[in-house]
């Protein structure tokens, strides 16, 4: 017998998270377990789940936090994206500068080319060729110097003033030239120019190395920005990773566990032990939803206590009962036995009588005589149905199978119950399906409770018209007494096949009978394996049904 005890004694359940988690046995709950036990988790799980909140809030409070952790990384990420981008900036700016550089070593190297021109050819024209030159240059000088750093201004101030000597001496060259004395003119872009223009190389040189300088400088920040990106972006994702799962982890393990708890307690429970009792940290719903059970199951406890206790009555009645229902169906049986065999003889005496085979009988004594006669056979009934009733109540009828014919059947109720009717002046009537093949099952039960029926209906009946019909459906047998008399009360038909029932005292009176017809023959009918029901209106008249199969099966008996 389960263990069961008072909620005062109770013994928990179980009192820490090891033990809610010591019944996993594959990995991933190993794994859980381990992390409860030997690691901080299970001591945060703990504490979310003491934290006086519902557990939407909590819900809210991991995501939020998970949340947060995605907004900071992404506004990192967008400062990151504009830094690499102002230096994508300044590198794109450098290049410019460094293409304008190369673009005044061009120009540089034509006015060279065009001074050496002009002395070669001692002409105008290519002296306005240089003063071109010499503006190209002095534009994309200028163009650099917008944009260019302090260091590079410096050099470009250089540049400058040694262009105007440059220009200088081009002046003077143009001058000899138009005075016929290019030797002159020779010597002076010899001594002169060329140093100029070597100066003016060297300058735009050193300022091309400081610009591809900070080319490499921005190119190595920016490499070094690309590669500080990743690993925060990278740093950012494994922190959310490991957060959301620690979070997931907490969060579904404070909720998890006394779940478990109570899966564990209703286990208990339904093995009849209300003894444990659950504790869980928890201060939210199923804090509250735990200590309800907690509470239902010392109610439980106390009404199961209760209840024992009433049983232990119920039983001891049940076998005083038992004993007197024995005793009534013993005493029916053997007061039936013993009062049929003076019955059977006063009716015969009776019938002998009424026969005269002692001699004529007086007129006088005739109707009396035929009136015990009557009363007798009633009686007779009565004490069948008694003993058919204490045989069936002690297992002890048994029904006599063999083959019979619903024709029959229905033609021996009419021909037994024709008379009855037509004292009454009813109509009697009775149909039989042509095409019932012979039945298989105990054809004097059923006449007994065809008989049962229309007599109930013939006496219920004042005036009108009772009719018996059988027919086949399928392999079932279904029969059908109907009458047109006093009906039964809706509230009356459930009980209408209850023994020594009645629809109400006041048709007992009327009409008389024990009740037991009915009883009977709801009996028999479940021993065939079938099945009775009535529909009645009350004033319109009833109709009763049942039905059997065709051949009842040996093992229904």
């Amino acid at each position: 017998m389960p263990r069961r005890g008072n909620s005062a004694e109770a013994t928990p359940v179980a009192s820490n998270f090891e033990l809610a988690v010591a019944s996993a046995p594959g990995f991933t709950e190993r794994l859980d377990r381990w992390l409860l036990t030997h690691t901080p988790l299970g001591a945060l799980v703990r504490w979310v789940a003491r934290i006086p909140a519902p557990i939407h809030a909590k819900l809210l409070a991991a995501f939020l936090l998970v949340t947060l952790l995605f907004f900071a990384m992404g506004a990192i990420s967008v400062e990151m994206i504009a830094s690499m981008l102002r230096q994508t900036r300044l590198l794109d700016e450098a290049h410019a500068r460094v293409d304008a550089s190369r673009h005044v070593e061009h120009a540089l190297a034509m006015q060279m080319n065009f001074t050496a021109m002009a002395l070669l050819l001692k002409d105008e024209v290519t002296i306005g060729k240089i003063l071109r030159e010499n503006n190209r240059f002095n534009s994309t000088l200028a163009r650099i110097e917008q944009a260019a750093p302090t260091e590079e201004r410096e050099i470009i101030q250089r540049i400058r003033a040694v262009q105007e000597e440059v220009l200088t001496t081009v002046a003077d060259i143009a001058n000899l030239l138009r005075d016929g004395k290019a030797a002159e003119a020779m010597t002076l872009q010899q001594q002169t120019g060329y140093p100029l223009y070597e100066r003016i190389e060297a300058l735009v040189t050193a300022m091309v190395k400081l610009e591809e300088t900070r080319m490499d400088r921005l190119r190595q920040s920016v490499e070094a920005a690309h590669r500080r990106a990743i690993v925060v972006i990278g740093a950012f994702i494994i922190a959310s990773i490991l957060l959301a799962l620690s979070l997931g982890f907490v969060i579904s393990w404070s909720l998890i566990l006394p779940v478990r708890e109570v899966d564990r307690f209703l286990g208990h429970l339904a093995k009849g032990d209300f003894s444990p009792t659950m504790r869980v940290p928890n201060r939210d719903e199923l804090g509250r939803l735990v200590a309800s059970m907690n509470q239902m199951s010392r109610e439980l406890s106390a009404l199961y206590e209760e209840q024992r206790q009433t049983a232990q009555r119920l039983g001891g009645l049940n076998q005083q009962l038992e004993a007197v229902s024995r005793a009534k169906s013993d005493f029916l049986a053997r007061m039936s036995h013993e009062l049929r065999t003076p019955m059977n003889a006063i009716l015969g005496f009776t019938e002998l009588l009424l026969d005269n085979v002692y001699g004529e009988l007086p007129p006088s004594l005739r109707e009396p005589l035929a009136d015990i006669h009557t009363n007798g056979r009633h009686l007779l009934h009565l004490i069948n149905d008694v003993l058919d009733l204490s045989k069936i109540e002690a297992g002890r009828m048994e029904l006599a199978l063999g083959e019979y014919f619903v024709a029959d059947v229905v033609a021996t109720v009419q021909t037994s119950l024709r008379s009855l009717a037509a004292e009454k002046g009813l109509e009697f009537e009775a149909t039989t399906q042509a095409d019932i093949p012979a039945a298989f099952g105990d054809g004097k039960r059923i006449i007994q409770c065809l008989m049962n029926l229309a007599g109930n209906a013939i006496k219920f009946t004042p005036q009108g018209r009772v009719s018996i019909q059988a027919e086949r459906s399928g392999d079932t047998l279904l029969y059908r007494v109907s009458d047109t008399g006093v009906g039964i009360p809706k509230d009356q038909i459930e009980n209408i096949f209850a023994e020594f029932q009645q629809a109400d005292a006041a048709i007992s009176r009327d009409f008389g009978g024990t009740g037991l017809g009915l009883s009977i023959a709801k009996k028999f009918v479940e021993m065939h394996g079938g099945r009775i029901w009535v529909e009645s209106e009350v004033g319109a008249g009833s109709t009763f049904f049942f039905s059997i199969p065709l051949r009842v099966e040996e093992r229904k008996t």
